[in-house]
């Protein structure tokens, strides 16, 4: 199996960089990875149509945009702050279609907080839908931690309403609600429900918030991602992304990236005639 994998311009840009987006456009040449999802952020907003001229100037490739996490957040409150997560999430679709984006990922809920409201937003799942596709995007909904229920349960109320929705595993989030051996189990990433993975490595405790941050390196934490890999890979059909960041004041780690890049290669892309673990 030789999946797509993909490196998360988060792992470039972030607050100690003071999230110029030049940064991925510039580094992203020497990254070893066969496309890029775009990270929408707060900061991008002002100033999108530069940060879409210059992705689409830069020769890169970014099959997935990653829209901005506030966004379900907003969609849990009232009905203005749900107009404007619905605003938000058009912006995001038609940056992502102008930068030649396949997918959108969305979180749906927003960990601690609108989790409890899960009912309000799968209401507004229909018009997500339509803006999705008006900008020719599958949009992909992600395990984001929750505090009232859990991300499988969630992503199953979706299912249940939308029986063709597709999805995003995120093998830290689900380390943390300690899930990752269901979802092995369900078939989910088998049988294309799951089109979309993120991998980073995660420090723990599960079940505590506060250990979601730092994000690690592949191997650095507990998931035991050289055990689970070799068991995903040979059935998994679809892209991959690379979320572990190696965010630095005068740029990024190209190094630690690609180091991670290659241990992903190892698994989703072995060598011909070399085994996948």
């Amino acid at each position: 199996m030789n999946n797509p994998l993909y490196c998360s311009t988060g792992t470039m840009v972030g607050r100690a960089n003071h999230w110029n987006h030049r940064l991925f456009v510039d580094y992203g040449q020497k990254i070893e990875a066969d496309g890029f999802e775009l990270m929408m952020v707060k900061a991008y907003y002002e100033k999108l149509d530069r940060v879409v001229a210059d992705a689409r100037a830069s020769g890169l490739l970014f099959p997935v945009l990653h829209a901005e996490k506030d966004i379900g957040l907003l969609l849990g409150q009232g009905e203005e702050a749900r107009r404007e997560a619905r605003r938000l999430f058009r912006l995001n679709c038609e940056a992502a279609g102008a930068i030649g984006a396949e997918k959108i990922v969305l979180h749906l809920w927003s960990g601690t907080l609108s989790d409890a409201n899960l009912e309000t937003n799968l209401g507004e799942l229909p018009a997500l839908y339509a803006a999705a596709k008006a900008c020719g995007l599958a949009l992909l909904l992600e395990n984001v931690p929750c505090a009232r229920h859990d991300p499988i349960t969630n992503l199953s109320r979706v299912a249940e309403r939308f029986p063709d929705a597709r999805f995003v595993y995120d093998l830290r989030f689900g380390a943390f609600h300690e899930q990752n051996e269901e979802i092995v189990a369900s078939g989910a990433l088998s049988d294309g429900r799951i089109a979309h993975m993120h991998l980073s490595d995660y420090a723990g405790p599960p079940h505590d918030f506060n250990s979601l941050r730092p994000i690690l390196h592949l191997g650095q934490g507990i998931i035991g991602l050289e055990k689970l890999l070799p068991r995903i890979a040979p059935f998994y059909h679809g892209s991959v992304t690379l979320e572990s960041p190696e965010i630095l004041e005068e740029g990024c780690g190209v190094a630690a990236i690609n180091a991670d890049m290659a241990f992903l290669r190892r698994y989703f892309q072995p060598a011909e005639g070399a085994p996948s673990a």
